[in-house]
């Protein structure tokens, strides 16, 4: 295995330094995949963070033409419903790079809710994911206050569940409790992870990120330190 990159960024009076530092490097992980590849799979989450980045990455060179966007996870809700984590990363910056000819509509690949199928839907992003290959190569996580990525939460049949792609849920601790995600085993053979643990809510998760006595169960947000290109964008102090 190469040797782990892990990057702490730490600018307590400037954030927008740490959202930039995630969108270099996930500038500069797409064009590592691409230079082995015509083609990258870039990852995204939903919150309150994340549109900071977001708003980042549509100003940079970027390839786009050869990005496939996936979202990490998401409300088992229509795609143009408020709560709906794509609609957020489509109104800050995906449909600004489709509308402008930089990201082929193709390329964006929301979760498509499916109300009357056994599995919700999540077999059929599975196969969306499969013509591309088994996993994502950069996948852009925040933390949560209580450590959770994605919707993988902690001590949850979430963090245990060993799909191999998507699991979805009828009880997540945080509301809404209908949900579908990425795997852990999904997470961990990703490329690249880009986590941001930004701001004072983020002390807790980052305590426990770095406190080797605690398991990925009691903090999944730990699962990135296992993958061989990690960084940790964060403004928390030890």
């Amino acid at each position: 295995m190469a040797e782990r990159k892990v990057i702490s960024a730490i600018t307590d009076d400037d954030p927008e330094e740490l959202y930039k530092a995630a969108a270099n490097t996930i500038k500069r992980a797409i064009k590592d995949i691409l230079e082995k590849r015509n083609y990258a799979v870039l990852a995204v989450p939903g919150g309150r963070t994340v549109p900071k980045v977001f708003e980042q990455l549509k100003g940079m060179d970027i390839p786009w033409l050869q990005v496939h966007i996936f979202i990490v996870d998401e409300r088992l809700v229509p795609i143009d419903d408020e709560l709906s984590n794509f609609r957020l990363a489509k109104e800050t910056f995906i449909d600004e790079l489709i509308d402008s000819g930089k990201l082929p509509k193709e390329n964006a690949h929301p979760f498509i809710y499916k109300e009357t199928m056994p599995g919700k839907g999540i077999r059929a992003y599975e196969k969306e994911l499969k013509v591309l290959g088994d996993s994502y190569d950069i996948v852009l996580l925040s933390a949560g206050e209580d450590g959770h990525v994605g919707a993988l939460y902690p001590d949850h049949h979430s963090i245990d569940d060993d799909s191999e792609f998507f699991i979805r849920m009828d009880d997540s601790p945080k509301p809404p409790k209908d949900r579908m995600s990425m795997s852990r085993k999904l997470l961990l053979r990703s490329k690249t992870a880009v986590l941001l643990l930004i701001g004072e809510s983020k002390k807790q998760a980052y305590e426990k990120l770095v406190d080797m006595s605690i398991s990925y169960r009691k903090c999944p947000a730990k699962l990135v330190l296992d993958i061989e290109d990690s960084y940790i964008i964060t403004d928390q102090k030890e």
